[in-house]
């Protein structure tokens, strides 16, 4: 059985870390340190978010939006499922890479054809 709290505590985790590597002002560190888990509400928040995505590089931005991509679909049936063929992802994997939206076997057919593309 997937263990889902194990699974959120991981992505906010790795999310909080991607975070952490732009954060330059004490108001940004305050910010990450309140539990960002929760929907932004205020807009003096929200702008300190765009800041902090602002500075980050294009795939650390990738990998924010596909840890938040996780977290959304983490309460639904949608999160384990590939968003490729659809099947189930494996646990391992989930468990090793939460943020995953791919099985394996699709995410190695996504890299050969970029790499064919280059």
């Amino acid at each position: 059985m997937l263990r889902v709290d194990n699974i959120r505590k991981k992505l906010i985790t790795q999310r909080r870390e991607l975070f952490r590597e732009v954060a330059k002002t004490e108001e940004d560190l305050r910010w990450l340190q309140s539990d960002i888990e929760s929907e932004v509400e205020e807009r003096g928040q929200e702008e300190t978010m765009v800041r902090l995505l602002d500075r980050l590089d294009g795939r650390a931005k990738a990998e924010i939006e596909a840890i938040d991509r996780a977290l959304f679909k983490l309460g639904s049936e949608q999160y384990g499922r590939c968003e490729q063929c659809g099947m189930a992802i494996p646990q391992s994997r989930l468990e090793a890479v939460p943020a995953t939206a791919m099985c394996m076997a699709c995410e190695q057919a996504e890299e050969t054809q970029a790499a064919l593309r280059k």
